[in-house]
């Protein structure tokens, strides 16, 4: 089965083009998790879920380092009372959100820990985090009962990122089509040509072109053997020596793909 979902930055619009979307028909709608350049994740997702009844809403993708586990499984508890049923949980290394802050992606073994520590968190169980032992110690009137298990996925962007979403039995989600899961969702970017449109008109340049200015970016910023394939590499390589490539590839992913489920 395919949905086509959308994926929006946390801006102030941007609960009300989750409303939107919700009217057109989308399936869901990711919400990136990039605090350097946008507001946060997670207000965005709760005005959303106020404002909706029926689309699937959820962070795409939490990058561990922007928050203490705990503060994660509290926030996830919020919203499934808001939103029970429709929610889902991507994690990833961060891209953007890292590189904004002059860091590099994280380390999967880091990533895989942190989800299995907010998934025992939400499951009512008692973990070690930093050398103490933490618990959800919400009451019955501050959070929903646990466990609390709603879906996660990984976002994954190569083997290494595809063996943590088999290992934690979850979802994944790429910037490709993954194969070998239940839940796989591709993350796509483009625009809808009207009919006799002009594909290298002025309004499809600026409403596709920061997904493949951004493909571009993370081709060679991962140094893919792929890059050099790419239509015009050595002329983009050329333009953009002078450009710090983290500042660039964040200035240019703010957009708003449409992606299958």
């Amino acid at each position: 089965m395919l949905d086509i979902s959308c994926a929006l930055p946390p801006t102030p619009d941007t609960p009300d083009l989750v409303r939107y979307a919700e009217e057109l028909g989308y399936g869901r709608a990711w919400i990136y998790d990039t605090p350097p350049l946008q507001l946060d994740v997670w207000m965005t997702l709760a005005l959303a879920a106020d404002r909706t009844d029926r689309i699937g809403i959820g962070p795409g993708v939490l990058v561990p380092s922007n928050r203490h586990a705990l503060t994660t499984a509290s926030a996830i508890a919020h919203l499934e009372s808001l939103a029970a049923g429709r929610t889902a949980y991507a994690f990833g290394t961060g891209f953007t959100a890292r590189h904004a802050l002059g860091q590099r992606p994280l380390r999967w073994t880091d990533v895989a820990e942190h989800v299995r520590t907010v998934r025992s968190l939400l499951r009512g169980e008692t973990v070690e985090i930093d050398g103490a032992m933490v618990a959800m110690l919400h009451g019955s009137a501050q959070a929903p009962a646990r466990p609390i298990e709603p879906p996660f996925l990984i976002g994954a962007s190569g083997p290494r990122g595809e063996a943590v979403a088999h290992e934690l039995g979850g979802g994944v989600l790429g910037s490709s089509p993954i194969a070998g899961f239940d839940w796989s969702v591709w993350l796509a970017f483009g625009t809808v040509l009207d009919d006799g449109e002009d594909p290298e008109g002025e309004r499809v340049l600026r409403s596709a072109g920061p997904g493949a200015a951004i493909a571009y970016h993370a081709s060679y910023q991962r140094r893919r053997p792929s890059f050099d394939t790419l239509p015009d590499a050595a002329a983009w390589r050329a333009s953009t020596l002078w450009m710090a490539s983290a500042a660039a590839s964040t200035s240019l992913s703010l957009m708003l793909p449409a992606s299958p489920r």
